[in-house]
């Protein structure tokens, strides 16, 4: 017998991860509080089920394999009935959080996971007072989580071990990569990371460094080539002769001063966001941006490819 997941709510996110969850061989009910959505969202997924199955990354199953585990539903209860695992994809709203897991926590099989997609609500602000607040953990994404399989796995301190273990162990031999927070934290690992990256690139434009097309180009071109593969602290210890350490002495001085230049914070809003967004409008219109949208799934498919090929051949 299939086991189920269950999707609650049918965006971006939802659906994104139905597919995860398809392919890894579960049925999948999703369920939209806007009526029509999860509806909406079948042929959608379809789309980019076809563009998988054509560069190879659905674990050798098929599109209409995939396609036909996914159940558009009425109810959160139909969604969630016979559920082993439950994706709460809803805006990041704290108030909406807690109302959901608390009839979630209800309705849904008392051994089900409890998870959420927030992307920095950490759990343990919507579930302290829930009785089955040891099942409810984060299970974040990185969009699109069906080529960019990184998870990030944030259990609240009275989230259970067991069920963590077992939601990792799950996610993996689905051909995701979990990774677990070991406390909870502002904004996960990710968005830690992305944080800085903007702040500078706002900055740097603000400044009159470099334009908006040339900040993308250097991340693009440069930094993100070996990050694409490694992370950035392997490459302090390969760009060292001697490894990491020598590394650090080398350079920690110069990121000192770096960082005291950074101390202050862009703000996103004002004459500096009109720039830029008015830049990324005359080079991709809003009529064109679901294209460029596909165009960077496409992309990153291809370079889901050569990785899993190079990580078979390149030794």
């Amino acid at each position: 017998m299939t086991e189920r997941v269950a999707m609650i709510g049918s965006g971006i996110i939802g659906r994104a991860f139905a597919i995860c969850f398809s392919r890894g061989g579960y049925e999948v009910t999703l369920y939209d509080p806007k009526d029509g959505v999860a509806d909406a969202a079948i042929p959608l997924m379809r789309e980019t089920v076809a563009d998988l199955e054509q560069n190879g990354l659905l674990n050798d199953r098929t599109t209409d394999d995939v396609m036909s585990r996914m159940v558009p539903v009425k109810t959160m209860e139909e969604a969630v009935e016979g559920a082993i695992h439950v994706q709460e994809n809803a805006p990041e709203v704290l108030e909406l959080k807690r109302e959901l897991f608390t009839k979630l926590d209800k309705i849904a099989p008392k051994d089900a996971v409890l998870a959420s997609s927030s992307s920095s609500i950490v759990t343990s602000k919507f579930t302290e007072e829930l009785e089955g607040r040891h099942r409810c953990m984060i299970v974040h994404p990185t969009n699109p989580p069906y080529v960019v399989t990184i998870l990030e796995l944030v259990p609240a301190p009275w989230t259970d071990p067991e069920v963590a273990q077992k939601t990792r162990e799950r996610l993996e031999a689905m051909g995701m990569s979990p990774i677990t927070l070991h406390k909870e934290v502002t904004g996960f690992i990710m968005n830690r990371f992305q944080s800085p990256i903007l702040q500078e690139a706002f900055r740097l434009v603000a400044m009159g460094v470099v334009s908006p097309e040339d900040v993308d180009k250097a991340m693009s071109e440069g930094i993100s080539q070996r990050w694409s593969f490694i992370g950035p602290l392997e490459v302090g210890d390969l760009n060292a002769p001697n490894g990491f350490r020598e590394y650090a002495e080398k350079y920690e001085a110069m990121n000192r001063n770096i960082a005291m230049e950074q101390r202050d914070l862009m703000p996103w809003a004002g004459p500096l966001l009109d720039y830029i967004d008015k830049n990324f409008r005359e080079r991709v219109p809003m009529d064109q941006h679901k294209a460029r949208q596909q165009w960077r799934d496409r992309r990153l498919m291809a370079l889901a490819v050569h990785k899993k090929w190079a990580n078979e051949n390149i030794k």
